[in-house]
């Protein structure tokens, strides 16, 4: 970097007097970055000014960090290749390295990746996904150089999440499909084991997340106390269940199939399908079934989002439970009798020809009336003749 005004002076660490101002030093990234200021600034805000900077630089590159991003996603992909959720994450880091075939990872600005945010929002790509793939990039540098490193993913204007609607699935419906998983091990010999059956229970009886009972192990189970200590996952705190009759007898069988460890999600719900779940709706549903049960129970929203293992309670009431059926009907109750008399259901078939008769009737009466009155009024009207 070419010098301005001559021989430089040095002030204070990175600040330097010359001929025609200050010029300021620090380094970003592994670049040096230079600014000017005037020869009237203070030598305070000239230090301010720097420590600014140094504040929002980037950490200067390891020698080994110098490749492309593809190999970082590669080491990151490696270290992450035995947790759930492996293949998502393989997919969305691969748009990246797609993005950015040459880059490192330490020369990708924030200006790129809000200009790959765009260009995707553009190619119609759905807001989950977008935010799918940046919070695994970020994952990637967070994994490699650090939790509290600065990324260029940090406050990125991403397209907003639209509000998911509860969507829970009838008992009688999850209970079907679990009939059929047992009767597919027993009859038709497409299942060698009762695991994906046991899986299934452990889901639909607790409503944890299938993560969760894929990172479970056997010492976090305790049958003889009816407790679970459900591991953390998505940033919670993780919950402690406690197992009633159905969640003692789910987890009995699955100990007994050996159902432990992570399983393939896609099989799994393929599995599911095929014995009558429904199409279009994920098997991540029977967390939502379990949460709308028990607020239709009358359970109240905080004990719902301890057994859920939310971080707070409005995660709960935002995409679980938005508000507690028992209250709502017991508020509707409490409306209830006030227009009885104007919304009496209207007689379907026999109300028309009621009415016809009805009508019929009127008219009869209304001509015996008339002639009544008719003969009524002709002697008198020959009595005043006379």
């Amino acid at each position: 970097m070419a010098r301005h005004g001559g021989k430089r002076v040095r002030v204070a660490v990175g600040i330097f007097r010359d001929a025609h101002g200050f010029a300021i030093l620090w380094s970003s990234g592994g670049a040096r970055h230079e600014a000017r200021l005037p020869l009237d600034t203070p030598v305070h805000r000239l230090k301010q000014y720097r420590a600014e900077q140094l504040e929002t630089a980037a950490p200067a590159p390891k020698a080994a960090d110098r490749h492309g991003l593809a190999r970082d996603v590669v080491r990151f992909l490696r270290w992450r290749k035995d947790r759930p959720g492996y293949k998502a994450a393989r997919s969305h880091l691969r748009a990246w390295v797609h993005r950015f075939p040459r880059k490192s990872r330490w020369s990708i600005t924030a200006d790129d990746a809000q200009r790959a945010v765009a260009d995707w929002q553009h190619a119609e790509l759905s807001a989950q996904t977008i935010a799918h793939r940046v919070k695994l990039l970020r994952q990637v540098y967070q994994t490699l150089d650090g939790a509290d490193v600065r990324t260029p993913l940090d406050g990125l204007d991403l397209p907003p999440l639209p509000r998911s609607r509860p969507a829970s699935v009838p008992d009688d419906l999850v209970l079907a499909v679990a009939i059929r998983l047992q009767h597919q091990e027993l009859n038709d010999g497409r299942m060698a084991s009762a695991k994906t059956r046991a899986r299934y229970l452990v889901l639909a009886t607790t409503g944890q997340r299938p993560a969760q009972v894929m990172r479970a192990k056997p010492e976090d189970v305790d049958l003889s106390r009816r407790l679970w200590f459900v591991r953390s996952a998505k940033g919670d705190r993780g919950a402690l269940v406690a197992l009633n009759d159905d969640m003692v007898a789910a987890w009995t069988l699955f100990a007994q199939s050996n159902a432990w460890g992570p399983y393939s999600s896609r099989s799994f719900a393929g599995t599911l399908r095929r014995a009558g779940w429904p199409v279009g709706i994920r098997p991540y549903n029977l967390r939502h079934t379990v949460g709308m049960s028990l607020s239709d129970a009358g359970v109240q929203l905080g004990d719902i989002s301890a057994h859920m293992g939310h971080s707070s309670m409005d995660v709960t009431r935002r995409f679980y439970v938005p508000a507690e059926i028992a209250r709502l009907r017991a508020a509707s109750a409490a409306l209830d009798g006030r227009m009885t008399a104007g919304t009496t259901p209207h007689v379907a078939s026999t109300s028309k020809e009621e009415a016809k008769r009805e009508q019929r009737e009127m008219r009869r009466k209304s001509k015996a009336s008339n002639v009544e009155e008719g003969r009524g009024a002709a002697p008198a009207k020959r009595a005043k003749t006379a």
